[in-house]
């Protein structure tokens, strides 16, 4: 399967993680120009018009690709308005946190968007396959936030053998040993985030 280098033309294939009220602007814009990639939650910004000025801002100052996580659960009441935010100068992809994506799958490719899901099992990583997920994010139970309950290794395994997309490991790498264990057992890349929480930018 294709790497997350190859997929968003990246030097290394991380996603600094969408941290929610932790990932912030700066620490999205240091990211990209290091050559990784980074997700901003939407949830962070007081309202969708600023989604909107973040990722104009952001294309202004740097040519590679950020994307948005939005959370797809209905618990989200803001979540159409975050979307259209997001989509009115679309960032290169959208991560997509609990509930069911499948609108948001369906208009971000409209706009050109990749969509990379969290998953927590199989099961929820076959469903977003067959809604046109572009990446699955596999979140095992190492992970901050909503961690899955499935120990790392299992959990990629178990999704990479039953699944014919790139999967992204979120949960237990926070240096480059353990970054080179996931992508040798055939991770497209890894999403970290606490080892980032120590940088000068947060």
């Amino acid at each position: 399967m294709e790497a997350l280098d190859k997929i968003l033309g990246i030097k290394y294939s991380v996603i600094l993680a969408p941290m929610f009220l932790v990932t912030n602007e700066q620490m999205v814009e240091i990211a990209v120009k290091s050559g990784i990639t980074a997700a901003i939650p939407a949830m962070n910004f007081r309202n969708s018009e600023h989604i909107t000025d973040f990722i104009t801002g952001l294309k202004e100052k740097t040519i590679g690709p950020f994307g948005i996580n939005i959370i797809a659960n209905r618990s989200n009441t803001k979540l159409q308005q975050q979307l259209e935010a997001t989509l009115k100068n679309p960032p290169a992809f959208i991560i997509t946190s609990l509930g069911n994506p499948r609108e948001i799958i369906k208009q971000a490719h409209d706009k050109g968007v990749k969509v990379f899901c969290d998953v927590t099992d199989l099961k929820f990583a076959q469903k977003v396959e067959h809604l046109g997920a572009d990446a699955i994010i596999a979140v095992n139970s190492q992970a901050g936030g909503h961690s899955g309950t499935i120990p790392r290794d299992e959990l990629l395994k178990k999704i990479i053998s039953e699944c014919n997309i790139p999967v992204i490991n979120a949960g237990g790498v926070a240096n480059s040993d353990e970054l080179k264990d996931v992508l040798n057992a055939g991770a497209a890349g890894a999403s970290v985030g606490t080892v980032f929480i120590a940088s000068k930018e947060c």
